[in-house]
């Protein structure tokens, strides 16, 4: 009948284990570390563009943040600007209205003042018309009858 031996052949278990170890290298290096690369490979373009996408629009954030401040900085300044040379032109407007009214005041100061010097002047003559006109009317009352 046959017999079971249950000690261990040194041999035996030693050629097991090489050919154990050279297999965990074959397997290593042909299967497990192309899948871990290509595996790490797939996760750094899935969840890496999507960690550059959203790093992206952060960014865009940032930016499109910047261009308004400096947009209502830019409407800021021109509003005050704006309102400056409104202001500017209005005391410009003024000075001119001013300076016309001046104008004007001392055209109608000159025409008045020549209107009284030549009604002076009439009415320095009036004694003498009136004179020379009563002297003609006496006249041709007295050679009428």
């Amino acid at each position: 009948m046959a017999q079971l031996n249950l000690v261990p052949d040194p041999a035996i278990v030693a050629a097991q284990i090489g050919l154990f170890v050279v297999n965990m290298f074959v397997v290593k290096k042909l299967f497990l570390e192309p899948y871990f690369m290509l595996q790490q490979k797939r996760e750094a373009l899935t969840t890496g563009s999507q960690a550059d996408a959203a790093r992206l629009l952060y960014e865009c954030d940032e930016i499109a943040r910047k261009v308004q401040d400096s947009i209502d900085e830019a409407a800021a300044a021109a509003a005050s600007e704006r309102e400056r040379r409104k202001a500017a032109a209005s005391q410009r407007r003024l000075e001119i209205i001013r300076g016309a009214e001046e104008k004007a005041r001392a055209e109608v100061e000159a025409v008045a003042s020549r209107v009284r010097a030549e009604v002076a002047e009439q009415r320095a003559l009036l004694p003498k018309v009136i004179s020379d006109l009563t002297a003609e009317l006496f006249a041709a009352t007295t050679n009428s009858h």
